[in-house]
């Protein structure tokens, strides 16, 4: 997938936006950790699922916000322009994570 203005991935298209995460906590044990709320886990808070962001979290643009220009393609291989294909409609956008990793 290639945007519009020529970057190749969310990576790359939103790479500024930096996320700080609450690591406060306490390692008890070998593969025990506590963190500020006094939940126990294998993982040390702020690592994998357990990567609560703190302060502003961006998660996109507000309800009737226009949208970046993306070009891409839907699930049959059809080019899609997110823009463009929908004539100025309105549109209800759904992204679903693949199971596939």
């Amino acid at each position: 997938m290639r945007y519009l203005d020529g970057s190749r991935s969310l990576r790359t298209k939103f790479s500024s936006m930096q996320i700080q995460r609450d690591t406060r906590g306490a390692e008890l044990g070998p593969n025990q950790y506590e963190d500020a709320e006094g939940y126990l886990a294998p993982l040390a808070a702020g690592s994998g699922p357990r990567s609560n962001p703190l302060g502003e979290f961006p998660t996109g643009p507000a309800i009737g916000e226009r949208l970046p220009d993306v070009v891409t393609s839907d699930s049959d291989g059809r080019i899609v322009d997110l823009h463009h294909d929908r004539e100025s409609q309105p549109v209800v956008l759904i992204f679903t994570r693949s199971v596939v990793w």
